[in-house]
C-alpha cells in the first residue's frame, strides 16, 4: 500500500507502535505518544539495519521518499547509509575524544603520557 498525506494524518496512535509502510523498506513508525517518524529498514552486509529519515512532518511524505532514494542509491554502490550519515554529523569526532579523555581525568599522570602532553 503507497501512502498518501491523508492516510498519515487520519492515523491515530495506538497502545503499541504502529508502521505505515510506503513500499521498498520505508514506513512512518507511529508511537503511542503520537510522535511519528520515517524509518527505512535495509539489509547491509547479511546485517539489517535502520536508518532514521527524521519525524513528521517536519519531513514531509515527499522529502521522506527523496531521502529513501538517496539511500538506496547509496546502498546500490556498495556504501552503507548509516555510515555514510555519521561520518558527515558534525562534533562526532570531538564527542568521541571527550569520553577517550573522560577515561583518563582521575589518572593526570597516565592521560600526558599517552597523549605526549
Amino acid at each position: 500500500m503507497v501512502l498518501t498525506v491523508v492516510s498519515i494524518k487520519k492515523t491515530k496512535p495506538g497502545k503499541k507502535p504502529r508502521k505505515l509502510t510506503d513500499g521498498g523498506g520505508l514506513y512512518l513508525q507511529i508511537a503511542p505518544t503520537g510522535g511519528k517518524l520515517w524509518r527505512f529498514d535495509y539489509r547491509f552486509e547479511g546485517k539489517r539495519k535502520t536508518l532514521a529519515l527524521g519525524k513528521y512532518p517536519d519531513v514531509s511524505l515527499q522529502d521522506a521518499r527523496e531521502r529513501h532514494q538517496e539511500a538506496r542509491k547509496l546502498l546500490s554502490q556498495g556504501v552503507d547509509s548509516s555510515q555514510q550519515r555519521q561520518r558527515r554529523v558534525p562534533g562526532r569526532q570531538i564527542h568521541g575524544l571527550r569520553r577517550y579523555i573522560g577515561q583518563y581525568e582521575s589518572r593526570p599522570v597516565l592521560f600526558r603520557i599517552t597523549l605526549g602532553i
